[in-house]
């Protein structure tokens, strides 16, 4: 009996592996919650979608956000299966990178979203390298990958000054990344806190302040 059971379990196993996830549409997990033909909470799915919002976690996870057809869902993406930071290097997840994934559908505080891991997300247009514009959260993790380097960044307004101001992670300042852009003069002297934009300009150290800064080329609202 218990031969038949570990054979049950690994034939079960094995099917899992062979079959495929169905894929599923944004907009129909999204709307789900008023569809009664199919309730895909809890199943594995596949779906894909751009890129428009990223945050890194603590123990190195990452909520995204994904888009397609004018459906936004957030990707909740635990990176326990990744066995070393080369392996996350590989991802450097991009605003406007396609990409297909793997994962489960939950519901967190009343609205659906994808728990999916690291290993389950391929970029599917890795030859936009180019033109994406990076996360904030992206660049304060390796800014040495990047420094000299012509790069756009995509984030929120946090602190604006007289010469300078601040561009964060994600919306608000009291958490996430800041990274601190340097105009020679505001472009946009109506930026406001919380306006999400991207910026395009060369980052550098700064040996007197200890830190690495963005001078800016160009700034565009989102």
């Amino acid at each position: 009996m218990i031969v038949i059971s570990l054979f049950g379990i690994c034939l079960l196993y094995c099917i899992s592996c062979i079959v495929e996830p169905p894929y599923v549409p944004l907009d129909a997990i999204a709307s789900q919650s008023h569809n009664h033909s199919h309730n895909y909470e809890n199943e594995l799915i596949k779906t894909r979608g751009v890129v428009v919002d990223l945050m890194n976690l603590s123990d190195r996870n990452m909520l995204l956000n994904i888009m397609d057809n004018g459906t936004e869902l957030p990707v909740f993406v635990s990176s326990s299966f990744s066995s070393s930071d080369k392996d996350s290097e590989k991802l450097m997840l991009k605003y406007g990178d396609v990409i297909e994934l793997q994962g489960r559908i939950q519901q967190y505080r009343g609205k659906y979203e994808i728990a999916a891991s690291e290993g389950g997300l391929k970029k599917i247009n890795s030859d936009n390298n180019d033109k994406g514009a990076y996360f904030v959260a992206e660049i304060a993790e390796y800014p040495s990958n990047y420094e000299g380097r012509r790069i756009r960044v995509v984030g929120y307004i946090c602190k604006v000054y007289k010469r300078i101001f601040y561009l964060c992670s994600e919306e608000g300042e009291s958490t996430g990344y800041r990274m601190r852009v340097v105009p020679k003069r505001l472009a946009e002297p109506e930026l406001e806190k919380g306006d999400k934009v991207i910026i395009e300009g060369v980052l550098v150290y700064n040996p007197r302040d200890m830190r690495y800064e963005l001078e800016l080329i160009s700034l565009s609202c989102l």
